[in-house]
């Protein structure tokens, strides 16, 4: 979970441990209470001209209908935001986290989790709270609100960039909100214009 984001006594922490536990889903994540829906599909292609791009698409997994079998709030999905609890395994099996990364490292751990051919479910009835920086009281804003907390987090964005043609071969990030997608988990707009996808 990142640092700013709140567990709430209603929080379903144990469907998230009962997926981990009866089921071959790898990692399990919930939602933000307030927000929109994030989870989305990761693709690479060529989705806006004639360079690779790594494709993100929020709101997309819950259009494929692909529930975790006996827990019908939960969807199969490539990518969430970084809340959630994984099999220690799993996420060791792909490399772990990347010390390199101090922020963003979350979609690195989903890229590698897809290559890798593990599962990600995200739950409905799981809700947590963002409570950033500004939102705390006086004590946490000496903590994390100060100029070097910002400035720390615009300095983590250099190595996430690095990360693009280098590892996950792309140039950029493409992201669009809300596609159709069809049962196969291609995002439709794109589809016919993609020269390689996943």
């Amino acid at each position: 979970m990142d640092d700013d984001v709140m567990m709430l006594k209603t929080s379903d922490v144990k469907t998230m441990v009962d997926i981990l536990d009866t089921t071959d889903t790898a990692v399990v994540g919930g939602r933000l209470l307030h927000r929109g829906n994030i989870a989305g599909l990761l693709k690479f292609g060529y989705f806006n001209g004639t360079q690779r791009q790594l494709g993100l698409f929020p709101g997309t997994c819950e259009k494929l209908n692909r529930t975790v079998p006996n827990f019908p709030a939960c969807f199969q999905c490539e990518l969430n935001l970084n809340l959630f609890m994984a099999k220690t395994d799993s996420v060791r099996a792909t490399g772990g986290w990347d010390p390199e990364l101090k922020i963003l490292e979350h979609k690195d751990i989903f890229i590698r989790l897809k290559a890798a051919g593990l599962k990600l479910a995200v739950c409905k009835n799981v809700l947590l709270d963002h409570v950033p920086p500004k939102m705390l009281g006086d004590e946490d804003l000496e903590l994390r609100g100060d100029p070097g907390y910002w400035e720390k987090r615009r300095r983590g964005f250099s190595p996430y960039h690095e990360l693009l043609p280098n590892r996950y071969m792309v140039q950029s990030i493409f992201t669009r909100t809300d596609q159709e997608v069809d049962g196969e988990g291609n995002v439709l707009f794109f589809h016919r214009r993609a020269k390689g996808h996943c």
